[in-house]
């Protein structure tokens, strides 16, 4: 299931192609987000709208969850 997903700078997401891309930068406005850097797996980058980001159907990638799940194993004793 796809759900509107806010950019966050360094989450990876996937696009319903399967392209793994992460936010590198968002800039803001008096708006809100005006525009948004994306790193694409193989090193490209792309500026995109937030109207853009808004039509993707993203979902985040599963690696953060389990990196974070093991941040939070390291820590609890």
């Amino acid at each position: 299931m796809h759900i509107q997903q806010d950019p966050i700078i360094n989450n990876w997401y996937t696009n319903l192609t399967g392209q793994l891309f992460k936010v590198r930068l968002v800039s803001y406005s008096t708006a809100g987000v005006g525009s948004l850097v994306v790193e694409y797996i193989d090193g490209t980058k792309q500026i995109i709208s937030r109207e853009e980001w808004n039509c993707l159907k993203l979902m985040k990638h599963r690696a953060n969850k389990q990196k974070e799940s093991k941040k939070t194993e390291e820590i609890v004793y």
